[in-house]
């Protein structure tokens, strides 16, 4: 049996993929824990899942609006110097075997590359689409990174990239959807989506049996600092007594004085899993979990990204292999939106791409391939 470390932060969609490993390590009959912030302690123990905190890191988190979170992140997360003595203090108390640390994580990264303990990185997305060389996300990085990793006797990175290079590095994404996957390094290894399992059950419908307009499947991000409530309102208005089914995850938005059309319903949270075999199209700010997991069945998007993180090229690389139409998630008016769910629901090209994704997605190996590689780090 291996005990394994899963090091995380609350991002909303670099969760899922970690649980769902975490699952699968238990599956086989080895240790997990998680160790990330105060936030995420009850997300992962209503899971089963055992957690513990990054005590150090975890006392510089403090949320706050939504336009302050990204210096909160880069401070506490990203490059956090208190990881230096947060990761020594797991191994210390943990005794883990292996590390599975969050590719956003560098200040992990630094202590776990200067304590030799064996380490994956998990990268969530894909890393082009994620953290391009030379982008903006690495440019408000990257001196803060460095700052940490001298505390840690690193040498500089000159590329983010770069911190990931020592160890395994796993992708939970496919080629087919990073926009630089020509440059990205060999050694990083795709090994296509991976999701939570959710507990059994089913979807039922609220609508009636015999309803056969296609059902749309309204989902934007579950994290609390994206502008999510107006991409809800706007779509609604869009999709209001046109001809179709529209179901709405709200996650973590208030919306309890949103305006719900007749033809709408809305629900907190569901399992995409058990949704988008039903689902023709499915309108989203392309976070790469609700993309990959829409993708994975073959349903096509309409994308209203968030103007940061990976959204924005993800929503392109979806246009540009013809599985899905890409809007300005900021600006898009309902005329748009609507006219947008219309062109995909009609033309079948939008349907036949996201099936030939799917396929793709279908041969990956997913959560085995990353358990097969750390069983071997932790060998």
């Amino acid at each position: 049996m291996a005990r394994v470390a899963i090091l995380t932060w609350n991002g909303a969609g670099n969760q899922p993929p970690a649980i769902g490993i975490a699952q699968a390590l238990i599956e086989r009959g080895h240790d997990a824990v998680f160790a990330g912030y105060s936030g995420q302690r009850d997300y992962f123990r209503t899971r089963g899942l055992r957690f513990v905190p990054l005590r150090r890191a975890a006392a510089a988190w403090q949320d706050g609006p939504g336009a302050s979170m990204f210096a909160v992140k880069l401070r506490a997360a990203w490059a956090a110097a208190e990881h230096l003595l947060d990761v020594a203090a797991l191994l210390a108390e943990e005794k883990p075997d292996v590390l599975l640390v969050d590719c956003l994580m560098f200040g992990a990264l630094a202590a776990a590359e200067a304590e030799r303990v064996p380490t994956m990185v998990l990268v969530h997305s894909a890393p082009g689409a994620l953290l391009p060389p030379g982008g903006p996300f690495e440019a408000q990085l990257l001196d803060a990174v460095n700052r940490v990793r001298a505390r840690a006797q690193r040498a500089p990175l000159d590329n983010l990239w770069a911190g990931w290079l020592p160890f395994a590095t796993v992708c939970t994404s496919i080629h087919e959807l990073d926009p630089l996957a020509a440059l990205v390094p060999q050694s990083f290894d795709f090994v296509g989506p991976i999701i939570e399992r959710a507990a059994p059950g089913e979807w039922h419908s609220p609508w009636p049996f015999q309803d056969e307009r296609p059902l749309v499947l309204v989902s934007f991000s579950t994290g609390p600092y994206w502008d999510q409530r107006s991409r809800i309102e706007r779509t609604l208005c869009a999709l209001a007594e046109r001809p179709c089914r529209v179901l709405v995850t709200s996650g973590d938005t208030d919306v309890r004085t949103v305006a719900l059309p007749s033809n709408a319903k809305l629900v907190t949270e569901l399992p995409h899993t058990r949704v988008l075999p039903s689902v023709a199209v499915t309108v989203t700010h392309a976070g790469h979990g609700t993309l990959a997991a829409s993708l994975r069945y073959g349903v096509p998007l309409v994308c209203l990204p968030n103007p940061a993180a990976d959204q924005p090229a993800l929503a392109a690389q979806v246009t540009a292999l013809g599985a899905g139409r890409r809007l300005d998630g900021e600006t898009a008016t309902p005329a748009q939106i609507a006219g947008a769910v219309g062109d995909v629901l009609a033309d079948r090209t939008y349907t036949a791409k996201a099936r030939a994704l799917a396929a793709r997605i279908a041969a990956t190996r997913g959560a085995a391939a990353v358990l097969d590689r750390l069983e071997q780090l932790a060998c």
